[in-house]
């Protein structure tokens, strides 16, 4: 982890009614994920709660699989984004996910279901792109797989 992961708010155990009401209001896509999800990601500092905005991750020492596909070591993987309902507007997602891709290590990757057009459309208004479809871990749904096209520094 390079200093810039030091500017983002990590998200703590008290955070975690505030996530989980997150993830309820966004049950469609995360029924999957639980309190105790939540609490590993805390324990390994792989959960950002910043402006309201939730995202979780991991970095790759090994080949990982996301989906069917397969992420190169040294990279990272956005696990979940999401924001609170309340802050209507994408701006402060749009803040704390640039910061996050400025951040990741290697390359960006993460899967996506096919039917949600929000994220989607999201992640390609980011400059993002697909680079497979993929089968979804939890549902075996069809997913994309979107990736990053970091600067060299």
């Amino acid at each position: 982890m390079n200093e810039c992961w030091n500017f983002f708010r990590y998200a703590s155990s008290e955070d975690i009614p505030e996530i989980m009401e997150i993830v309820r209001s966004n049950k469609k896509w995360f029924s999957h994920l639980t309190d105790k999800h939540f609490e590993e990601k805390i324990n390994r500092k792989q959960c950002i709660y910043e402006s309201g905005v939730l995202i979780t991750f991991k970095f790759t020492t090994n080949v990982t699989k996301i989906g069917d596909f397969a992420v190169p070591k040294g990279n990272t993987i956005l696990e979940q984004i999401a924001k609170k309902k309340s802050f209507s507007k994408n701006s402060f997602a749009e803040h704390v996910f640039t910061k996050f891709l400025n951040c990741s290590t290697g390359e960006l990757y993460l899967a996506v279901n096919v039917k949600n057009e929000r994220a989607i459309n999201f992640y390609r208004k980011m400059k993002m792109y697909i680079i497979s479809n993929t089968k979804l871990d939890n549902s075996l749904k069809d997913g994309f797989i979107f990736k990053s096209k970091k600067l060299k520094n």
